[in-house]
């Protein structure tokens, strides 16, 4: 047994908000905790990572304001390159799941490997499934075998895989500990991820500052609308749910995102507020239906308050955790292209009226209460650090 007072940690990730915004929850909590944290992460990031308290470093050799372009096709490496540089004066290395060289590299180095899920954990039959339905997203990797092939041997080169595919390298390079940011209830093929590797922690809502929100006036059941830090632009979407929800006895907060301009919505009652970004949370704790995209760190979210959901999935994991909300009974799924107004309207209708759909809810917000959340995390963390 190894006992410190506290551990010098080092986490890193990659510049997508779904991967990194459930992660700043644990570096406040393990930063609280006294642990050295230092986080690596796009220059983007910084004022995000240092508000939890930890020392942020950006990849190395990298724009000070990358484009999208940028950062969707260098920090894969740059991130490598840093962790590289500097991983060694750490105890361990806390990575999420779509940096896939974590655990080969953490090795390389001689410290802890820790990987985090923001979506399912993950292996062949998850990333099979990921495959049949993702679209044209990076999950369409796992559909065509030889497309797989030609992208993972040389990166299985030049990062020293274990493996050469990135099929298997996910799913069989894997450290002894694992969080994954849902209720295990909520896991697809929840039986093959074995407890004494797999810790499901439920919703990363812990560690996460609170923001002031008042909702629209008006005593109507609250619908909150968001597609998401990636596809909130949908000019359409957003003026169909304005139809939909103009004068049908309900409230309605939406979060656009700053591609859609909200004068571009025509005239709004005033049970409807529309904002660029809402804090989320706030919302979710006073809304009754929220219709979503189905990111994942959203549905965990909305499982935390007991929210029922309406999904309109687009791609990558959102389709299999739309289905996944369907096979439990906590809301319905709206396939995007055939979303009328009326449609969007009488699908709110049946699952605001669904009672068994709201004593379902209330099973898994216990549960996903119960799960710990980032205070468990960091605990399971330092314990994996004393046996080191």
């Amino acid at each position: 047994m190894n006992e410190r007072d506290f551990y010098s940690i080092l986490m890193v990730n990659l510049p997508f908000s779904g991967h990194t915004n459930p992660t700043l929850g644990l570096a406040r909590v393990l930063t609280d905790m006294g642990h050295r944290v230092t986080y690596i992460h796009s220059p983007t990031w910084r004022e995000a990572v240092e508000d939890t308290g930890a020392d942020f470093v950006p990849y190395d050799d990298y724009p000070l304001c990358p484009s999208p372009f940028q950062d969707r096709m260098h920090c894969w490496s740059a991130a490598y390159r840093t962790v590289l540089r500097i991983g060694s004066d750490y105890d361990c290395l806390i990575y999420e799941m779509l940096f896939v060289s974590g655990k080969a590299l953490a090795d390389r180095l001689g410290i802890v490997p820790i990987r985090i899920f923001s979506t399912f954990a993950l292996n062949e039959h998850v990333l099979d499934d990921f495959g049949r339905s993702g679209g044209l997203y990076l999950t369409s990797i796992f559909r065509f075998p030889r497309l797989r092939s030609l992208i993972s041997a040389p990166l299985s080169r030049r990062y020293g895989w274990r493996f050469r595919e990135i099929e298997a390298e996910i799913a069989c390079n894997s450290p002894s500990l694992n969080i994954v940011y849902t209720p295990r209830s909520f896991q697809i093929y929840a039986k093959e991820f074995p407890s004494s590797r797999y810790a499901f922690v439920g919703a990363s809502i812990d560690g996460r500052c609170s923001e002031p929100f008042s909702p629209p006036g008006g005593s109507g059941p609250l619908i909150y609308i968001s597609l998401g830090t990636e596809l909130n632009k949908s000019e359409r979407f957003f003026r169909r749910c304005v139809e939909a929800f103009r004068s049908c006895g309900v409230r309605v907060v939406m979060a656009i995102g700053g591609s859609v301009r909200p004068e571009s919505l025509g005239s709004l009652p005033p049970t409807i507020m529309v904002r660029s970004r809402v804090p989320q949370l706030e919302v979710l704790a006073r809304a009754s239906l929220f219709i979503t995209h189905g990111g994942m760190n959203s549905v965990n979210e909305a499982l935390f308050y007991g929210v029922p959901m309406l999904v309109v999935p687009v791609g990558n994991d959102q389709p299999t955790v739309a289905r996944r909300v369907k096979e439990l009974g906590l809301g319905e799924v709206l396939e995007a292209h055939a979303v009328t107004a009326d449609v969007l309207r009488e699908a709110a209708m049946r699952v605001l009226s669904d009672r068994e759909c709201h004593t379902r809810l209330s099973e898994f917000r216990r549960e996903t209460c119960n799960a710990g959340g980032n205070a468990e995390a960091a605990k399971l963390i330092v314990e994996r650090l004393n046996r080191a």
